[in-house]
């Protein structure tokens, strides 16, 4: 699809735009190809977005390092995105994406009759810089967390990508009350487990 008619679709347009092609297989190629153009936060969004969707053990685990690749490159504020060729050669079923997709596409388009410019001292190139950083967090904790705790970074980076598109400070601040949420819940689930791990073996060696 040229630029152009790229740039006058909306988010959510070229996001359903990408469960139709010639080809089968969905590339991330195709897709950063598709969204490039559009700055690292609507890559963000869209990887996260595709990410909330329920994979197989170790899909999540792809789209998590797509995301650190895209964050690490805003941090270091590229104008070009870069793609290593296996990554980009990752690919899903096309009919599997169009399902799964149908279940946040309803979201997307609430998000983006909400969101526009405001409180634009919540971004620029200090803000970018530091959810670059924060969001390389985000995914790690996505990649490597349990099913359910691994939806809320998944939404801080949602909310990220969507706030840095549209240059929305409500909604980064948003992004960052779910950063708090996240590393919060996770430091309490590790303390859990340990606490549970140090009670089962205290159990075994009394019995």
């Amino acid at each position: 699809m040229p630029a152009s008619q790229t740039h006058a679709r909306t988010f959510s347009e070229v996001l359903e735009d990408l469960g139709h092609g010639d080809n089968p297989k969905l590339s991330l190629h195709e897709v950063v190809d598709r969204f490039g153009e559009r700055g690292f936060g609507a890559l963000i969004l869209v990887l996260a977005l595709v990410a909330m969707i329920p994979w197989p053990p170790g899909g999540k685990a792809l789209f998590a390092i797509a995301i650190i690749l895209m964050a690490v490159q805003l941090t270091m504020r590229r104008h070009e995105v870069w793609l290593p060729a296996w990554a980009g050669r990752a690919s899903v079923s096309r009919g599997f994406y169009r399902s799964a997709s149908s279940q946040v596409l309803g979201l997307v388009h609430r998000f983006e009759s909400l969101s526009r410019p405001r409180l634009l001292f919540m971004t620029g190139k200090v803000a970018d810089i530091l959810i670059g950083v924060v969001a390389v967090l985000m995914a790690l904790m996505m990649g490597t967390s349990a099913p359910l705790i691994d939806v809320l970074p998944d939404l801080a980076l949602i909310l990220f990508g969507l706030g840095l598109m549209a240059r929305d400070g409500i909604i980064l601040i948003g992004a960052w009350l779910m950063v708090a949420v996240s590393i919060l819940t996770y430091v309490l689930a590790w303390e859990s487990l340990v606490a549970l791990f140090h009670g089962v073996r205290h159990a075994l060696h009394l019995g």
